[in-house]
């Protein structure tokens, strides 16, 4: 089913680690033109303690992020989870096998906002399904399914 924003922002609320989340639409303008893209913010301290959980947050989110109704998110996903300490939200996503991830590669800018990466809307039609898909049911679990590739119940 898809969701709401008020009900993704529960769903993953509801994941190990989260501390909280908030899930809104961002809207941004090129000369006369609307791009929209879906925004998710996690704070997750405790997830910071391994790349693992990190990435398995990343692969948990994801989906039910690509579930959220409301415009077309043509500018993708944009992704920031807090960690303490700090890891690299865009290198772990990389290197768990989405594709389409926009990050700083330079260390002093990734120092400042290493906690954010983007998502393009093609590799997630690609990876997770064309938006928007039925949100996953179930709090999804980690380490059962390649990084990256839809979870359990998730179209593709």
């Amino acid at each position: 089913m898809v969701a709401s924003r008020e009900a993704v922002a529960a769903n993953i609320n509801a994941l190990p680690n989260v501390s909280t989340a908030t899930v809104d639409e961002e809207k941004t303008t090129d000369g006369l033109s609307a791009h929209y893209r879906i925004a998710v913010d996690i704070s997750a301290p405790a997830a910071g303690r391994s790349e693992e959980d990190v990435a398995e947050l990343i692969d948990a989110v994801l989906p039910l992020a690509w579930s959220t109704r409301g415009h077309t998110p043509d500018a993708g996903v944009v992704l920031r989870i807090r960690t303490e300490p700090q890891l690299e939200i865009g290198r772990i996503a990389r290197d768990s096998g989405w594709r389409d991830v926009g990050f700083p590669s330079n260390p002093q800018l990734s120092e400042k906002i290493g906690y954010q990466a983007t998502f393009g809307r093609r590799s997630l039609d690609e990876q997770i399904g064309t938006w928007p898909v039925d949100a996953p049911r179930g709090t999804p679990t980690g380490g059962s399914r390649t990084r990256g590739q839809p979870g359990p119940g998730t179209p593709q």
